[in-house]
C-alpha cells in the first residue's frame, strides 16, 4: 500500500507533470509552426527572385541589352495601341554626351543625396511606408535614381509590397555591380519624359530639336519636371500649358539648389528663372499632327 507520503509527493508532482507535458506539447506545435513559416518565406523569396538577374549578371553590357530589350518592347507594345504614338528607338547615349546641366538638373530633382547614400535611402522609405498606411493606399514610394533604374530594367509598374520588396533587391545588387556614373547612365537612357518617349536623346530632340549635350539648365529642370509622371505632366504642360504655381516653385528650387551648389552663375540662374518653356517645335507639331491623323484615320 501507498504510505500517506508517497499519496502527498504524487500530489505535489502532479501539477508539474501536467505543466511539462503541456509546455513539450506547445514547444513542438510551436516549433513546427517555426519551421513551416521558416520554409513559407524561403519559398516566397525564392519566388520574388527568381526573376531577377544575380549579381553576377550585372555587367553594364548585360544591362544596356535588357535596357534596350525593354525599349523595343514597349515600341512593339506601341505599335498595337491606335491611342499611342510609335516610340522611337534613339542610339544609346554616353554619360559624357549628356550636358551637366541636365545631370544636376535630373539628380538635384529626383534624388539630391544620389551620389551619396548606398541605392536605398531608408529615412524617406520609412516615411513614405508611414504615409501610405495612414493614407491607405500606396500613394509614396520613395524610389531613388537607383531604384528607379532597377524598376525601369526589370519589373513592371504595379505598386504592391511585393513589387516593391523585388524593387529593393535588384537595386542592392545593381548597387554592388555598378558605379553610380553607370547607373546614371543606364537611368537617363531608359526613363520615360512623355507618352512613349524614352532616354534624354529622345526628350531632347522631341522638346528642343536638339542633342543631350546642348540642354541648358532651364531645359534640363524642365524634362526634371516630367520625371515623376511623364504622360500626366507631358498633358498638362506641353499639351496645354497649364503651369501650376506647385510646379513653377519646383523648377525654380531646382535652379535655386543648381546656384547654391555653383553648377551655374548668378548671371546664368537670373537668366533661367525667367525661361519659359515656348511650346514643342514645329518639327515635333507636325509628326504629332501625322501621327494623330494616321490614328484616327
Amino acid at each position: 500500500m501507498e504510505s500517506w507520503r508517497d499519496k502527498l509527493l504524487f500530489w505535489i508532482q502532479l501539477p508539474f507533470q501536467r505543466l511539462w507535458h503541456w509546455s513539450r506539447t506547445l514547444l513542438l506545435i510551436t516549433g513546427a509552426l517555426v519551421w513551416l513559416g521558416i520554409a513559407a518565406v524561403s519559398v516566397f523569396t525564392a519566388l520574388l527572385l527568381k526573376d531577377l538577374p544575380t549579381s553576377e549578371q550585372m555587367s553594364m553590357d548585360n544591362l544596356q541589352q535588357i535596357a534596350n530589350q525593354r525599349l523595343h518592347m514597349r515600341a512593339e507594345l506601341n505599335k498595337t495601341s491606335a491611342q499611342s504614338r510609335d516610340a522611337t528607338i534613339y542610339p544609346w547615349v554616353a554619360l559624357d554626351q549628356v550636358s551637366r546641366d541636365l545631370l544636376y538638373s535630373i539628380v538635384l530633382s529626383e534624388d539630391g543625396d544620389f551620389f551619396a547614400h548606398q541605392g536605398i535611402d531608408y529615412d524617406a522609405l520609412q516615411a513614405a511606408l508611414a504615409e501610405n498606411i495612414k493614407r491607405r493606399e500606396w500613394a509614396f514610394g520613395a524610389s531613388t535614381i537607383s531604384q528607379q533604374t532597377a524598376k525601369n530594367l526589370f519589373l513592371d509598374s504595379n505598386k504592391s509590397l511585393t513589387r516593391k520588396f523585388q524593387e529593393l533587391i535588384a537595386t542592392l545588387r545593381l548597387e554592388q555591380a555598378l558605379n553610380k556614373n553607370q547607373i546614371l547612365e543606364i537611368y537617363l537612357n531608359i526613363a520615360e519624359f512623355g507618352p512613349d518617349l524614352y532616354g534624354v536623346k529622345a526628350a531632347a530632340q522631341y522638346y528642343f530639336e536638339t542633342t543631350p549635350d546642348q540642354l541648358n539648365a532651364a531645359q534640363g529642370a524642365f524634362l526634371a519636371l516630367l520625371l515623376p509622371s511623364p504622360r500626366r505632366y507631358h498633358y498638362s504642360l506641353v499639351s496645354n500649358g497649364n503651369w501650376s504655381p506647385a510646379l513653377r516653385k519646383k523648377m525654380q528650387r531646382i535652379l535655386r539648389d543648381m546656384r547654391f551648389k555653383e553648377f551655374i552663375s548668378a548671371e546664368q540662374y537670373q537668366s533661367y528663372r525667367k525661361w519659359r518653356y515656348a511650346g514643342l517645335p514645329e518639327k515635333s507639331n507636325l509628326a504629332i499632327r501625322e501621327a494623330s491623323e494616321k490614328s484616327s484615320g
